[in-house]
């Protein structure tokens, strides 16, 4: 039902806004994965030489400094995912909303998690101390591995007031948000029962 109504200028509107929040949140994680993939697709091992005379690693570390930047601060995740959430609501796809506010704070912290776990190696320590340091693909890594670690307790910490805040809006959201199906005026309803007659 959701996919055959029209879509109107305040709808258009309320999904553009929907869309600028998931790329908010999605986006640096997506350029981690763009590097790493880059990586992948020229077949270089993680360790500390330079990756066929590329230093990806400078761009990894870069990359995850950004996701790091956004998807700790949980104050910031859980308000851009509700906007997204109200957003989605206002274009009645209360489904689309309610999944908004359970995954993408999730997803924004577990895809560079992901990616720092692809990226290890022997010699490579990541650890909630911040102690040592990593050099993958001719850049130390510093911080922007040692963040990774944390990720789980973010999670655990997280997840429960995510989990809460989703039911509530997500109920909110299928009583009010729900797609109207609107009903045949009196003129549709007769010339639909004289063609039903004929």
């Amino acid at each position: 039902m959701e996919g055959t109504e029209n879509i109107t200028p305040n709808k258009r509107t309320a999904l553009t806004i929907w869309g600028v929040c998931v790329s908010l949140l999605l986006g640096p994680s997506l350029l981690v994965w763009i590097v790493r993939g880059a990586a992948y697709a020229v077949q270089c091992q993680p360790g500390p030489e330079l990756c066929h005379g590329m230093m990806l690693g400078g761009g990894l570390r870069d990359a995850l400094t950004l996701a790091w930047g956004i998807s700790t601060n949980t104050f910031f995740l859980i308000a851009v995912s509700i906007a997204a959430t109200l957003a989605a609501f206002t274009a009645h796809r209360p489904l689309l909303g309610t999944l908004s506010l359970l995954l993408l704070p999730i997803l924004a912290l577990v895809l560079p998690m992901l990616a720092v776990v692809s990226s290890r190696y022997g010699d490579c320590s990541v650890n909630n101390d911040g102690i040592g340091d990593c050099t993958l693909w001719g850049a130390q890594m510093g911080m922007s591995f040692h963040t990774a670690a944390s990720v789980p307790d973010i999670l655990y910490a997280l997840t429960p007031f995510s989990f809460a805040l989703t039911l509530m809006l997500g109920l909110l959201g299928w009583f009010f948000a729900r797609p109207r199906v609107r009903k045949p005026s009196l003129h549709e309803t007769a010339h639909m029962r004289r063609i039903g007659e004929e």
